[in-house]
C-alpha cells in the first residue's frame, strides 16, 4: 500500500511516517510512505492508495489539494485530513469532497491505527464473491460506487465500467451491509458513501457524475455521521 503524507512542516511528516512504519511492522503489512511539503508537488505524482492531507498550509490548504486530487483522478482517491479544527470538516463537506475522516494533530497513535485498520480492511480485505453468469467473480467493496436493481439481478457501477451480477437486490444489500460505507437511498439504489460527491433533498450525485434519486429521509444524517465519525 502506498500512502502520501502532505504537511508543510517536515517534522510533522516525519513523525506521522514513523507511526505508520511502526504500524506496518506490527501488522506485517507492506506499506510505503512518501512525504510531501507542497501540494503542487504531490499533484504531479501518480495516484496513491491513501492520502493524509494537512488542512492548514500556506501554499494550498488540504481542501484545495483534495479537490484537485478528486478532479485529477475522477474521484478515485481516499483522503484523511489532519486538523484540530471542526470547521475543517464543514468546509470539506461544502467543497463536495468525500473523506474517510479526520485526525487531530498531534496524531493520537491509537486513533491512527484504528483508521489504518479500517482502511486496510476496506481496501484489501473487503472482497466480495459475486455470481456472474455461470462463474464467480471477486470484487473489492471499495471499488463499488453504487448498486442498482436490475430486474431479478443487480447492476454494479465501478470506478471503471459496470457489471451485472446474478444476485437479487435484497441479497446484494445483505452482502454490502457488512461495510459501513454503503447505504440504501432508494428502493433500487445502494450507494457507497465514500464516493458521494454531492446531494440535495431529491438526488445524490456520485463521483463519476451519475445522479441517483433520493428517497430516504435519513440519508443526510447518516452521511454526515459517516463523514464526521472520526472527529476527535
Amino acid at each position: 500500500m502506498r500512502i502520501a503524507l502532505l504537511d508543510d512542516e517536515k517534522k510533522e511528516n516525519e513523525n506521522l511516517c514513523a507511526l505508520i512504519e511502526s504500524y506496518a511492522v506490527q501488522r506485517n503489512y507492506d506499506i510505503v510512505c512518501e512525504k510531501f511539503t507542497s501540494g503542487r508537488e504531490l499533484l504531479k505524482r501518480d495516484r496513491f492508495d491513501l492520502y493524509f492531507l494537512d488542512y492548514v498550509m500556506d501554499e494550498m490548504n488540504g481542501v484545495d489539494v483534495g479537490r484537485a486530487l478528486y478532479e485529477k483522478f475522477s474521484g478515485a482517491v481516499t483522503v484523511c485530513y489532519l486538523t484540530g479544527m471542526e470547521a475543517a470538516a464543514s468546509e470539506v463537506i461544502n467543497a463536495e469532497i468525500s473523506a474517510v475522516g479526520f485526525l487531530t494533530k498531534p496524531v493520537n497513535t491509537e486513533l491512527l491505527y484504528q483508521k489504518l485498520d479500517r482502511f486496510y480492511r476496506a481496501a484489501f480485505g473487503g472482497r466480495l464473491q459475486l455470481k456472474k453468469g455461470h462463474a464467480v467473480e471477486t470484487v473489492y467493496a471499495q471499488e463499488i460506487i453504487y448498486a442498482e436493481a436490475a430486474d431479478k439481478q443487480t447492476r454494479v457501477r465501478f470506478r471503471l465500467g459496470e457489471e451485472t451480477y446474478r444476485h437479487s437486490f435484497s441479497e446484494m444489500e445483505r452482502l454490502l451491509s457488512a461495510y459501513p460505507s454503503f447505504f440504501r437511498i432508494h428502493r433500487s439504489y445502494i450507494v457507497n458513501m465514500l464516493h458521494v460527491k454531492a446531494y440535495d433533498v431529491k438526488s445524490v450525485m456520485m463521483v463519476n457524475g451519475d445522479v441517483l434519486p433520493l428517497k430516504s429521509k435519513d440519508f443526510a444524517k447518516v452521511y454526515r455521521d459517516f463523514i464526521f465519525n472520526e472527529i476527535r
